[in-house]
């Protein structure tokens, strides 16, 4: 292709689509251009003309397009309150909290080696471990295992953040609408305990920092040779979730977008 016919359909990939495959800009070449080339020569093609190979995050098309807006007005809120009344900021512990479930055997990575075709000897029984976990920017970061996520599940786990954190003045509690997240028993304990809740917008599973470190600790699962049982399988996600929730690292952006517009009267959190 000349220089101005590479111009030409980078124009195109760019104004018609966000995401292509290399067989589909193949095609697009041979259609538009008249020209044939291998798949090899057109990855080396787009490369040069700057496009990116990554896997794009999903995210569901339910979304609203002011789901941010909507968080940092329940924030929002929530600090008013608080300046309102006695309770200081500063000294207030805050958190994001949800749950997954994890399994003896995942086969989500990819894995390098000398030897083509190798097995790997796993525990292909799929035990299962529901947990719920505490990510805190500020307080104590927990991980409890569970075994159904329901309304008695989540009034108990209100008692363990609550006891986790009795140094401060209250807690700041973000995670999803779950439905025995939004009943009026949890409400009715949280304001018991001084937990003030926020529940995400729906849909919007990116605003919940705690997902990016699930997702950590599934791929270190993927990546232990054999799980024998439920036992080994909690400590490893013990062990991961304690070395992954140390600072502030998967709330960066959180930060960032909120906690430093919002929150700006109270300190920054653990370091990030």
């Amino acid at each position: 292709m000349t220089k101005s016919q590479r111009e030409n359909l980078k124009q195109m990939l760019i104004n018609e689509a966000d995401f292509w495959t290399s067989g589909r800009i193949k095609n697009l070449i041979q259609e538009r251009f008249s020209v044939t080339y291998s798949k090899r020569e057109v990855q080396r093609l787009i490369r040069i003309m700057g496009m990116y190979c990554y896997k794009p995050q999903p995210r569901d098309h339910r979304q609203r397009p002011d789901h941010a807006d909507q968080l940092s007005q329940r924030l929002q809120a929530v600090v008013d309150v608080l300046d309102m009344g006695t309770k200081d900021l500063t000294q207030m512990a805050i958190g994001f909290a949800d749950e997954s479930t994890f399994q003896t055997y995942g086969n989500a990575a990819r894995l390098w080696s000398f030897h083509k075709g190798r097995i790997r000897a796993t525990n292909t029984n799929r035990t299962r471990q529901n947990c719920f976990g505490f990510y805190a920017i500020r307080g104590q970061s927990l991980l409890i295992p569970i075994e159904v996520g329901n309304e008695q599940t989540f009034l108990a786990m209100l008692d363990k953040i609550k006891s986790s954190h009795l140094t401060y003045q209250g807690v700041i509690l973000i995670w999803d609408n779950h439905p025995a997240h939004v009943t009026s028993a949890i409400e009715a304990k949280a304001h018991k305990l001084g937990i003030y809740l926020v529940n995400l917008p729906t849909y919007s599973p990116n605003l919940n920092p705690i997902e990016r470190l699930w997702k950590v600790i599934k791929r270190r699962l993927c990546e232990v040779d054999l799980i024998a049982n439920v036992a080994v399988l909690n400590q490893l996600i013990e062990d991961a979730f304690n070395e992954a929730s140390v600072g502030c690292s998967f709330a960066k952006k959180w930060i960032e977008d909120f906690w430093n517009i919002i929150f700006w009267k109270s300190p920054i959190p653990n370091s990030v």
